[in-house]
């Protein structure tokens, strides 16, 4: 008998948090886009592990997981950006997957509306866009749409094709993580504003609303790019461990 068979449910718990914590933390040193509004800053490589980790592991020990890397990946060098709390949208990305695929529909979707809602009433942040002089569009209108399709069937479907192992699985993960991305890049955007804007005021208050403008016609891009990475690379992970997977859903 393996020593990982010997061990009881809260010491592997406890291994399966350190171990990938450890390559969650290396992840975070590799970037990703740029963080508009802050130079030099970057986004990390890891957000494509959040939807992986919370599908594979559950909500609870995935947030864990992303918690202890992102304060790793700060002792490996990753420097922090918003004072500390870099950890708070992929943890928070984690636990909001992981209602969704356990079916806390309702809870996750009043989530993503508390977080929109946050979002639009702090200072510095613009509810509508400037396309050109006669039309605006929500800046949010991505984020509403991912909060709408959280209580669609669509979302029991994508769990549906994911389990079935099928073809259709890259894209059941790929709706589940453009979700889960979207409601992590809405606490970004709180943590963003909180503390670069409304604390630390290193970002000019007149520069905001470029700022909004050109994340407003990135992020859609950066989101679609994260969520459809991650589908690619948890399909042939998620189909080698399918017979552990299933038997601890």
């Amino acid at each position: 008998m393996s020593v990982i068979e010997n061990m009881d449910i809260k010491s592997k718990q406890i291994a399966i948090i350190a171990s990938f914590a450890v390559i969650y933390a290396i992840m975070r040193i590799l970037p990703s886009f740029p963080v508009i509004g802050a130079p030099g800053a970057s986004f990390a490589l890891a957000d494509i592990l959040v939807p992986i980790y919370a599908i594979i592991f559950g909500p609870y020990i995935a947030a864990a997981t992303i918690f202890l890397g992102t304060f790793l990946g700060i002792v490996f060098g990753k420097p922090m950006i918003f004072l500390g709390w870099d950890f708070l949208p992929a943890t928070m990305g984690a636990l909001f997957i992981g209602m969704v695929i356990h079916g806390k529909k309702v809870f996750a979707l009043g989530l993503f509306i508390i977080g929109i809602v946050i979002f639009n009433l702090l200072p510095y942040t613009e509810t509508l866009i400037p396309i050109n002089e006669q039309i605006s569009l929500p800046y949010n209108w991505l984020h509403i749409i991912a909060a709408l399709v959280v209580i669609t069937p669509l979302t029991s479907m994508s769990m549906n094709w994911i389990e079935e192992n099928s073809k259709k699985t890259i894209m059941g993960l790929f709706i589940i993580a453009m979700i889960g991305t979207m409601f992590q890049h809405i606490v970004g955007g709180i943590v963003f504003v909180a503390t670069l804007g409304i604390y630390l005021q290193s970002i000019n208050p007149d520069a905001f609303p470029g700022i909004w403008k050109t994340i407003f016609f990135v992020y859609p891009i950066e989101r679609l790019a994260i969520a459809l990475i991650s589908a690619i690379v948890a399909t042939p992970i998620l189909r080698s461990i399918k017979p552990i997977w299933s038997d601890s859903s």
